[in-house]
């Protein structure tokens, strides 16, 4: 997918949200209306109810993204995690094109665990198998690592993979001066 492509539909799903509840789902920067989010929640809350699912808010809302974005006819669609990765309402994709672990830092301890390795094994839960993953720099790449090879997943980058060595393009440009 050519995500440079004007014509591409790009859906964003992220949290929480600053000043409306809507900023939370957006296809190229326009934020659900308030009349979809009125039109699509019924079915949402009638599935629940006649399948006896006791649904949380972010999987609600979760749900709530999906159909929004299959309204919408969205083409590539980047999902932010909640809590975790694991047991997280978006970690039902199985197949995403890429899972990305940006940092990972000493917070929700009381659910996640209470070590940053800990935490990293839960929100390693997002990597799948034969499927690439992309991690940021503060992060325990052992854990992370071993997470990804025990899943089979795809190719294991760091951002130093995508972006080269921060530290051997300062002496580039420090020669070039």
């Amino acid at each position: 997918i050519e995500l440079s492509n004007p014509n591409l539909k790009v859906g964003l799903f992220c949290s929480p949200h600053v000043a409306s509840f809507r900023e939370r789902m957006q296809v190229n920067g326009e934020l659900i209306t308030e009349q979809e989010v009125v039109d699509l929640l019924p079915g949402i809350y009638k599935l629940c109810v006649d399948h006896d699912i006791p649904a949380t808010f972010f999987e609600i809302t979760t749900a709530l993204a999906f159909q929004f974005y299959s309204a919408r006819g969205t083409d590539v669609v980047v999902l932010e995690t909640g809590l975790g990765g694991r047991l997280d309402a978006t970690n039902v994709v199985k197949a995403p094109a890429i899972s990305v672990i940006t940092s990972i830092g000493l917070e929700h301890t009381r659910i996640l665990g209470d070590t940053i390795e800990l935490i990293a094994l839960e929100k390693g839960g997002i990597i799948k198998a034969g499927r690439p993953v992309l991690v940021g720099p503060n992060v325990p790449h052992a854990v992370l690592r071993k997470c990804a090879e025990d899943k089979g997943a795809g190719t294991y980058y760091t951002c130093n993979d995508v972006l080269g060595d921060p530290d051997e393009a300062l002496s580039k440009s420090e020669l070039m001066d």
